[in-house]
C-alpha cells in the first residue's frame, strides 16, 4: 500500500482536468496538503487566476509549466469531442511529460474499458479489448499507450479505473440525475436488481494521491470503487426525495443486450458546438446555462432511467476492489453516508 506519511509540502504538481468535479476536488486536497498545484485550462475566464496554492494557466502553456513538477494527474477528457481528439490531447500531454522528465503520471481511465461491464463482474484481469463505444475505445487506447511509454522508460505511471463517482456537485451522477426528475415523477423498476458501484468523491481523491505516492507504478491498473455496491433504486429514490420528485414503481423486464447504435451526424454537430461554447464562455458557465434550460422545460417531468439506459441501471456487475485495497487505499465513505451528504446538497440546491 502507498506510504501514508509522504509529504506534499512544497511539491509542485499538475492536474489536467483540474477545473472539473473530480479534478477540482483533487486540486483542493493537494493544496490543503501543502502542494503547489498547476491547473491548465481552456476556460478563458479562469486563466491567470488562482487562490493560494492553486494556479490556473492556459492549456497551451502546459509543456512550459512541467519542468520541476513531481507528478501529473491526467483527468482531462472532453465528452464534447471525439475519441480521436481526446486521444490526441492525451498524447500531447504524455509527450510533454516525457520531455520534461515528470517522474509520475497518474491517469484517470474508467471501469467502462471492460467488455463485460456493467452486466458482469470484473477484475483488472477481465477482457477489455472488444469493440465498444468511443469512450471505452479512447480510454483503452490511452491505457495501452501508457504501458508502452512506461516500458520505454519515458516516465512511471499508475492507471486508475473509477466506477460511478458521486457526491455533492457531481455534474454527471448527482446534478444531472436530479435535473431529470426534480418536481416531477421518477419511475423505477419494481425490483432492486440494478446495482450501483458507487464511489464517493473524497475516497477517489484519496486513491489518486495514494497512487502518486507509490514507489513504483509500472503502468499498473487499479479498479476504484466504494466500500459496497447498492441498488440504483436506493440512490435514485433518495435523490427524488431531495429534489421534490415523487416515486412510482413499475414492472420492468430484465435487460436484453442489443447492438449499440452509432452516433448520428446531428449528435456529433451538437458535441462540436458544445465544445466551442465551453471554450468561449467556460465549462462552469455552460453547465449553469444547461441547468437553467432544464429547469424551464415545459410539461410534467417524468423520468424512467431503466428505459433510458437499461444496460447501466439494470446491470448487476460488481467491480472488484481487492487490488486497490491491497496496494492503494481502503475506501472510507459508506453508501449511507455518501448518499446522505449528496442529498443534503441537493436539498439546499432545490430549497427543500
Amino acid at each position: 500500500m502507498a506510504g501514508p506519511g509522504m509529504s506534499w509540502q512544497g511539491r509542485s504538481v499538475c492536474i489536467t482536468g483540474g477545473t472539473g468535479f473530480i479534478g477540482g476536488a483533487l486540486a483542493a486536497r493537494l493544496a490543503e496538503m501543502g502542494a503547489q498545484v498547476i491547473v491548465p485550462t481552456r476556460d478563458k475566464s479562469r486563466i491567470g487566476r488562482g487562490s493560494g496554492a492553486i494556479r490556473y494557466i492556459a492549456a497551451r502553456d502546459l509543456a512550459a509549466a512541467l519542468p520541476g513538477v513531481s507528478a501529473l494527474f491526467n483527468l482531462a477528457y472532453d465528452f464534447r469531442r471525439s475519441a480521436d481528439e481526446n486521444i490526441a490531447l492525451y498524447a500531447k500531454t504524455a509527450d510533454a511529460c516525457a520531455l520534461a522528465q515528470v517522474p509520475m503520471l497518474v491517469q484517470a481511465s474508467s471501469i467502462a474499458v471492460y467488455d463485460d461491464w456493467p452486466l458482469g463482474d470484473v477484475t483488472e484481469a477481465s477482457p477489455c479489448d472488444a469493440p465498444g463505444h468511443d469512450y471505452k475505445a479512447a480510454k483503452r487506447a490511452i491505457e495501452r499507450d501508457i504501458a508502452r511509454r512506461v516500458g520505454e522508460g519515458q516516465f512511471d505511471a499508475v492507471i486508475l479505473q473509477p466506477t460511478i463517482v458521486y457526491g455533492p456537485g457531481s455534474p454527471q451522477w448527482a446534478d444531472a440525475l436530479a435535473e431529470k426528475m426534480a418536481g416531477g415523477t421518477l419511475i423505477l423498476p419494481d425490483r432492486d436488481d440494478g446495482l450501483c458501484n458507487g464511489l464517493y468523491i473524497d475516497d477517489l481523491v484519496s486513491v489518486f494521491i495514494a497512487a502518486a505516492e507509490l514507489e513504483r507504478g509500472g503502468a499498473e491498473r487499479f479498479i476504484v470503487s466504494g466500500p459496497e455496491t447498492f441498488p440504483w433504486n436506493r440512490l435514485l429514490s433518495a435523490y427524488a426525495e431531495a429534489c421534490g420528485a415523487s416515486v412510482r414503481h413499475e414492472p420492468t423486464a430484465p435487460y436484453v443486450p442489443r447492438p449499440a447504435a452509432k452516433p448520428s451526424a446531428l449528435s456529433a454537430l451538437v458535441q462540436r458546438a458544445s465544445a466551442i461554447a465551453a471554450g468561449l464562455i467556460g465549462t462552469a458557465r455552460l453547465e449553469k446555462l444547461r441547468g437553467w434550460a432544464m429547469a424551464r422545460r415545459p410539461g410534467p417531468r417524468i423520468w424512467r432511467p431503466a428505459a433510458e439506459n437499461p444496460k447501466l441501471f439494470l446491470g448487476t456487475g460488481v467491480a472488484s476492489t481487492d487490488k486497490m485495497r491491497a496496494h492503494l487505499f481502503v475506501p472510507q465513505v459508506s453508501a449511507e453516508e455518501g448518499i446522505a451528504r449528496t442529498c443534503a446538497a441537493l436539498r439546499a440546491k432545490y430549497k427543500l
